[in-house]
C-alpha cells in the first residue's frame, strides 16, 4: 500500500486534471479539495475519485474548462448552471457567490445544476464558516444517480443525498462541519471496501434481489459492474431508516425540483450534483462574536463528562477530520494497491507519466 506525501499527490492529480485541459486553477481545486478529504479520513471522496472523474471527461460527460455561470439572479437568490465543469469548481463558485449575497442582505440561497461530482461537501461549509458565516447545505445526484433505496423498498430510488450544517467558533481553526449522507454511508465508503477487498457491516445495503448483503460488490452489481442486477444502499437510521428517507426526499426538493434539473431520475443521460446553498450572517441576528461564542460554550458543555461505557470523550462534528489530517499531514496518505493502480491507469490514459514523487 503505497504512502505519499500530501503535497506531491496534490502535484500529481493536478497534472492529471490539466492533461484534461482543465485551466491549472481549475486542476489544483480539484486536485486539493480531493486530497484535502484523504487528509481528512475520507478516502471515499479523495484520489480515489480521480478515475472516475477522467471517464467522465473522456466520455464528454463533464467538460474541462468551461465557465459556470449565473443564469437568474436577485439581490438575495442565485441560479448557477455550472456547463458541467467538474463540482468542485462549480461548487466552490456558487458558495462565494452565495457569502457574498449574505454579507450583503443577512441571508441569500444559491442553487447550482449541470456540475459533476461536487466531492465532500464539508469543504462548502467550511468555506463559508471561515467568512464567518453559517450555512445549510444539500446535494441531489440527478442524472441517472440513483443509488439509494426508500425505507421498505427494494430497488435504487434516491441519491446518497448528503446535508452539511456549518458554522463559525471562537476558534477559527475549529468550525462546526456537520457533514452526513442521508444514506446510511457515502457510496464512496463502498468504493473503498470493494477495492480493499473487505466485508462491509451488516445493515449497509441490499443485494440486486432486495435482500441484505456485506459484499461491496453486490452494490455495483457484480464483477465486472452490471454484470447482475445492481444493489442499493440503504437510508440512514437503521429501523427507524424512515427518517433518513424523510431527509433525503427533502434534498430532492431542495437541490432538485427548485432546479431545472428536477429530482434525480433514472432517464438522464449525465450524471452530476445538484447544490441547494443557504448561507446567513449572523451578524444580522445575534452578532458574530456572540453567536460563535455562544456555539463555543454549547461545544463546551457537551465535551463535559461523565461518559457513556466504552467512550472517553465527546467528538463534536468536525473534530475527528481535524485530528486525522494532523495525523496524516505528518505520516503521508495510505492509498490502497488498486486504488493506486486505477489512478496510475488514469494518468497514462491522458499522457501523464508515472508518479515521480516520495514514497514511503
Amino acid at each position: 500500500m503505497p504512502n505519499v506525501d500530501h503535497a506531491e499527490l496534490t502535484a500529481y492529480i493536478t497534472r492529471i486534471f490539466e492533461a484534461l485541459g482543465a485551466p491549472t486553477e481549475d486542476a489544483d481545486a480539484v486536485a486539493s479539495h480531493l486530497v484535502d478529504a484523504n487528509l481528512k479520513g475520507h478516502d471515499s471522496h479523495g484520489v480515489i475519485r480521480t478515475t472516475q472523474y477522467v471517464q467522465r471527461t473522456q466520455e464528454g460527460r463533464y467538460v474541462a474548462g468551461t465557465t459556470p455561470v449565473v443564469e437568474q439572479d436577485t439581490a438575495a437568490t442565485t441560479v448557477v448552471n455550472g456547463n458541467w465543469n467538474y463540482g468542485q469548481v462549480v461548487a466552490g463558485f456558487t458558495m462565494d457567490i452565495a457569502i457574498e449575497k449574505a454579507r450583503e442582505q443577512g441571508i441569500s440561497v444559491a442553487v447550482a445544476h449541470r456540475g459533476g461530482h461536487a466531492g465532500r461537501i464539508g469543504a462548502y461549509g467550511e468555506q463559508a464558516a471561515a467568512a464567518g458565516m453559517v450555512t445549510i447545505a444539500c446535494v441531489n445526484l440527478h442524472g441517472g444517480g440513483e443509488l439509494v433505496a426508500p425505507f421498505g423498498g427494494g430497488r435504487r430510488r434516491l441519491g446518497t443525498n448528503p446535508i452539511v450544517f456549518a458554522a463559525p467558533t471562537t476558534n477559527p481553526d475549529e468550525p462546526f462541519v456537520l457533514d452526513m449522507a442521508t444514506s446510511v454511508g457515502a457510496e464512496g465508503k463502498v468504493r473503498v471496501a470493494r477495492n480493499r477487498g473487505v466485508e462491509l457491516e451488516p445493515g449497509w445495503i441490499l443485494d440486486g434481489d432486495g435482500r441484505p448483503s456485506t459484499d461491496p460488490l453486490d452494490l455495483y452489481g457484480g464483477d465486472p459492474p452490471g454484470s447482475r442486477e445492481r444493489g442499493a444502499l440503504l437510508p440512514v437510521g437503521g429501523e427507524v431508516g424512515y427518517k433518513g428517507f424523510g431527509l433525503s426526499m427533502a434534498v430532492e426538493f431542495l437541490a432538485g425540483a427548485l432546479l431545472p434539473t428536477v429530482a434525480t431520475r433514472p432517464d438522464d443521460e449525465v450524471g452530476g450534483n445538484a447544490l441547494f446553498m443557504t448561507v446567513i450572517d449572523p451578524e444580522r441576528f445575534a452578532g458574530r462574536s456572540l453567536f460563535e461564542q455562544a456555539l463555543s460554550d454549547l461545544i463546551e458543555r457537551v465535551k463535559e463528562p461523565p461518559f457513556q461505557e466504552g467512550f472517553d470523550e465527546v467528538l463534536t462534528a468536525g473534530e475527528p477530520e481535524r485530528r486525522r489530517k494532523a495525523v496524516r499531514l505528518v505520516s503521508g496518505i495510505d492509498i490502497e494497491d488498486s486504488t493506486w493502480q486505477q489512478l496510475v491507469d488514469a494518468a497514462a490514459s491522458v499522457g501523464v507519466g508515472p508518479y515521480d514523487g516520495a514514497m514511503r
